[in-house]
C-alpha cells in the first residue's frame, strides 16, 4: 500500500536494516490482540537512538508504548513487552496490547518507538466499523491515511538521492541497507472468513502489507522501481510485487465477514 510505505517506511529506510510489523488478532466479539515487532541490526541501534549507549538495549520504552496504548482509543492496554533474545542479531521488542472493542479504536503501521505513533496528527491510523452477529462483520478503513500530494512529494524528494547515489556506482551499497528490512501489517481472525473483498487472503489472515526488501533486492528491475519511481506507479506493478512475494493492498476500504 503505497500510503504507508511512503509515511511510514521511507523515513526509516536511511536508519538502517528495521523490521517492523503490526498482527491484529480479532475475536467474533469485536475484542481482540495487538502485536507490535520491532527489530533493528544491533549495529544500527546507535544511529536510531542518536546515542552511543542507549537507556535500553532493546530500545524499549515502557513509557512510549504506554502512550502507544492511549493513542490507540478506548478500551486499549499494553499487555506485556518482550525483548529480542540477547544471542539475536537484533535488538528490539514485541509489544501486546489487547482491546475491548475494535470500533472504538485505531491502529498505525508505526513503530511504537516512533514519535509519529503516538501522535494525534499522524496520518497512518486504520480505523473500524463493527457489527457483531452468527457472522461478524469488520470494515476496516484506510482512505485517511495519508495526503497523496505530500506523498508523491517526499517520493520524489527521496528517490531522487536514491537514483543518485544508484548513479555513483552505491547500488550494491544500498541493497545491502535494505536486504534485511522487511514491514507489515496482517489481520488474524479468531474464526472462518466468509466473506471478503481483500486482496491477500491466507486462511484466516489478510494481510494489508508485506514489504520483505529481500524479496525486491534479488530483482534488480523491480528494486529500481521501488526505489527510484514515481509513487502513482506502484499500483501499476502491484502484481509483479505479489508474484515476487511482496504484498500490497491498495484499497481504500477492506471488509472481513467471519464466524
Amino acid at each position: 500500500m503505497k500510503k504507508i510505505i511512503l509515511t511510514v517506511l521511507l523515513p526509516l529506510l536511511l536508519m538502517g536494516c528495521i523490521s517492523s510489523g503490526v498482527t491484529v488478532k480479532v475475536n467474533k466479539d469485536g475484542s481482540g490482540e495487538i502485536i507490535q515487532t520491532f527489530k533493528i541490526k544491533r549495529d544500527f541501534v546507535g544511529f536510531l537512538s542518536m546515542s552511543e549507549e542507549p537507556t535500553d538495549p532493546n530500545l524499549i520504552d515502557r513509557e512510549a508504548l504506554e502512550l502507544a496504548a492511549q493513542s490507540m482509543g478506548q478500551g486499549v492496554s499494553l499487555v506485556k513487552v518482550e525483548p529480542m533474545t540477547d544471542s539475536s542479531p537484533y535488538a528490539g521488542y514485541k509489544a501486546y496490547y489487547k482491546f475491548k472493542d475494535i470500533s472504538t479504536i485505531k491502529v498505525s503501521a508505526s513503530p511504537s518507538t516512533s514519535p509519529e505513533a503516538v501522535s494525534e496528527e499522524n496520518n497512518d491510523w486504520i480505523k473500524f466499523d463493527f457489527k457483531k452477529g452468527s457472522t461478524s462483520k469488520l470494515t476496516m478503513y484506510l482512505s485517511g491515511m495519508a495526503d497523496e500530494d505530500t506523498q508523491e512529494s517526499s517520493i520524489s524528494e527521496e528517490g531522487g538521492e536514491m537514483e543518485a547515489s544508484a548513479d555513483e556506482g552505491l547500488g550494491d551499497q544500498l541493497k545491502d541497507i535494505y536486504k534485511d528490512m522487511h514491514y507489515w501489517m496482517t489481520f488474524e481472525f479468531n474464526g472462518k472468513i466468509t466473506d471478503t473483498n481483500a486482496s491477500f487472503v491466507d486462511g484466516s489472515k489478510i494481510t494489508i502489507f508485506d514489504m520483505n526488501f529481500e524479496k525486491i533486492v534479488e530483482n534488480d528491475e523491480l528494486f529500481k522501481k521501488v526505489t527510484n519511481d514515481d509513487p502513482g506507479s506502484m499500483k501499476e506493478y502491484k502484481d509483479e510485487l505479489a508474484t515476487a512475494g511482496v504484498f500490497i493492498d491498495d484499497q481504500d476500504e477492506i471488509t472481513v465477514s467471519f464466524k
